[in-house]
């Protein structure tokens, strides 16, 4: 909603400037024919024409000027409208992608310019009708489920990251000097970052195919998210790269509860939550690899009961469990990312369609680019606990 907000701000001020140039251009218009008028008169008298002449060439000047002022403010506002579409706009605007594209999707890119699916080839002339594709079926991702997210208008995140603290607050007697507490920073600033990808698909299998543009959408959206993922988790702030939740995490403290020795995972999970706890946080999510994870669903003991049943809930401690390829097998982090946390984006996901890209016209392909730019802020990476799993004795 704010985005849509400021889309129509922009789009109001940009019409404000428009409005205000045609009027100027109207003006300038009407003291030119008022001018050549003047003009005509002297001409057909006899009299001298000549300064009347130089005020008509300033009156064309100017004019040509406005004209083209307006004309570039036209180009400028055309083009922030087709940079501010939403997907779903700018899908229901082209040939058969408005029915099927939901607003927001992703896609992964790959080159597909026949009619043949791996060994199966269609006929000449056949039109694949009323059944259609079958769509398989896709892992669940909830990262973007347990961390808060945010838009921005900013090229750059700047922010504040905290990176001490010494709390001394005390009883302070009557007229006693108050005890100071400490409290440090690290500035950082970290640009968006952009993840795209592309792909090329013939138009005669856009429109040969029933719902071969819903099933290349909902394979790539899945592609791309699985990336997605990977990099906040694993991006580690360089240039190019997302400063990711590993990157700005706390190593795991086995020995954070006072007598205990964890013997497996969720001994593990328990002592990192008590470790955020310590860092006067509060731990909101588990994530781990979805093969650590299915382990523990299928642990037993000797007499062949399950375990963990809550964990097969996809909870530990009665948090969230975040299943992941994305994550290192072995690994696992408990985060505090409520308050702590937040992945901004940059005006959403963003997809253009061209049919002019490279050969695409000779070849009568449709180049279908999306991209998104994001990038993650974390204030206390004490809040973040990753390490490895404790693998239990045989």
């Amino acid at each position: 909603m704010a985005l849509d907000l400021e889309i129509k701000e922009a789009v109001e001020v940009v019409s404000q400037r428009m409005s205000a140039k045609l009027a100027e251009i109207g003006t300038a218009q009407k003291e030119m024919s008022e001018k050549l008028a003047v003009f005509e008169e002297k001409k057909a008298s006899g009299e001298d024409v000549a300064d009347i002449q130089a005020r008509l060439k300033e009156s064309s000047e100017e004019l040509t000027k406005l004209g083209e002022t307006m004309t570039e403010m036209q180009k400028k506002a055309s083009a922030r409208s087709m940079e501010n579409k939403s997907a779903g706009r700018i899908m229901a605007e082209q040939k058969d992608f408005g029915s099927r594209l939901m607003s927001g999707e992703r896609m992964e890119m790959k080159d597909i310019t026949t009619g043949s699916f791996g060994n199966v080839t269609m006929p000449a002339g056949l039109r694949r009708t009323n059944r259609g594709l079958i769509e398989p079926l896709t892992q669940q991702l909830y990262l973007r489920d347990v961390l808060p997210g945010g838009t921005t208008s900013a090229a750059v995140v700047e922010y504040l990251q905290e990176a001490g603290y010494t709390n001394n607050a005390a009883t302070v007697a009557e007229g006693a000097i108050k005890p100071q507490s400490e409290l440090t920073f690290t500035g950082k600033t970290m640009p968006m970052v952009k993840m795209a990808h592309m792909f090329r698909v013939s138009e005669e299998t856009l429109d040969d195919v029933d719902q071969m543009e819903s099933y290349i959408n909902q394979r790539g959206l899945y592609g791309l998210m699985l990336k997605e993922e990977q990099e906040i988790l694993n991006g580690d702030g360089t240039s190019g790269r997302i400063d990711g939740v590993i990157a700005n995490s706390t190593t795991y403290v086995g020995t954070t509860v006072p007598g205990v020795t964890p013997d497996n995972a969720m001994d593990d999970i328990r002592v990192a939550i008590a470790q955020v706890a310590e860092a006067d946080l509060m731990a909101s999510t588990v994530i781990m690899n979805h093969l650590d994870a299915a382990a523990l669903d299928l642990e037993k003991d000797a007499d062949g009961n399950y375990l963990h049943p809550s964990f097969s809930g996809n909870t530990a401690w009665g948090l969230p469990v975040v299943r992941t390829k994305g994550l290192a097998q072995g690994n696992f982090i408990v985060a505090g990312f409520q308050g702590n946390s937040m992945l901004w984006q940059k005006k959403g996901i963003e997809i253009r369609r061209s049919t002019e890209d490279r050969d695409n016209f000779q070849k009568n392909l449709v180049s279908i680019l999306l991209e998104e730019r994001l990038q993650l802020e974390t204030l206390r990476p004490e809040g973040i606990i990753y390490g490895a799993l404790t693998v239990p004795a045989p």
